[in-house]
């Protein structure tokens, strides 16, 4: 999930085991109440067709897990991973997606490793700065810590460069990263687990933590406008925080 504009752009997916999607946007000024979009097959024709003209829907596309979207001015940006896939040097790609028509216009492909090939950094969650650069977290499982990843793209190449580490695990049961976002006025990154979120400096080092005790994950988070936005699942509601 990510913010842009006053526009929700959420992926929908039709099992957990996919990762070819639809990209779907709402515009959030258009729905005139909270529950309203929950309703949509039993509305009178009329008022399906008024907030439906205000939904735009995308080609199937190739997405990955979805917790690697962005979104800047004009493009949304998704790595197409496989979640399946631990500590591999395969290559990964890197859909720019315009908001106009939610079809892609540009795929690269990237490949990250720290110092030797051999130690691949796959990257399942990431969040875009703008149209040149994204932020990534990778959970070292070997030497229990999480890492940080700021990617560039020069030209048409995209360089990584880790920024920062936490040493430890957020969650004693493995659970993975369900969201990460990045505010980029305070220079701070949230990382979001089951119903646990996290923030923490650009270097790793933990600077606070909160418990929603609500039984439900998150499936998505990001920070827009000086907000933090987080999707919850089963069923899906969209919170928004002001972030202070």
């Amino acid at each position: 999930m990510t913010v842009s504009n006053g526009s929700m752009y959420a992926t929908m997916y039709h099992s957990s085991h996919d990762t070819r999607a639809h990209i779907v946007s709402y515009q959030l000024g258009q729905i005139p109440n909270r529950y309203i979009m929950q309703k949509l097959p039993w509305l009178p024709w009329s008022q399906f067709v008024s907030l439906a003209s205000h939904v735009k829907v995308s080609p199937y596309l190739k997405l990955g897990h979805g917790q690697a979207i962005g979104s800047t001015s004009h493009y949304l940006y998704v790595i197409a991973n496989n979640h399946l896939l631990r500590k591999t040097p395969q290559s990964e790609e890197l859909m720019q997606i315009s908001k106009k028509n939610l079809q892609i216009k540009r795929i690269w492909t990237f490949k990250v490793w720290n110092h030797s090939v051999r130690t691949g950094r796959y990257f399942h969650s990431a969040t875009f700065v703008n149209d040149h650069q994204f932020i990534a977290v990778y959970h070292d499982v070997t030497d229990h810590r999480f890492e940080y990843w700021e990617v560039t793209r020069r030209g048409n190449s995209w360089h990584p460069v880790e920024i920062g580490a936490t040493k430890g695990e957020f969650m004693r049961n493995n659970s993975p990263v369900q969201g990460i976002a990045y505010d980029k006025k305070r220079k701070q990154i949230y990382l979001a687990f089951n119903d646990y979120l996290f923030k923490t400096n650009r270097a790793g080092k933990v600077l606070t933590s909160g418990h929603f005790h609500t039984g439900r994950e998150f499936e998505g988070i990001c920070v827009n406008d000086s907000y933090l936005y987080a999707e919850l699942a089963q069923r899906l509601e969209l919170l928004r925080q002001k972030i202070k």
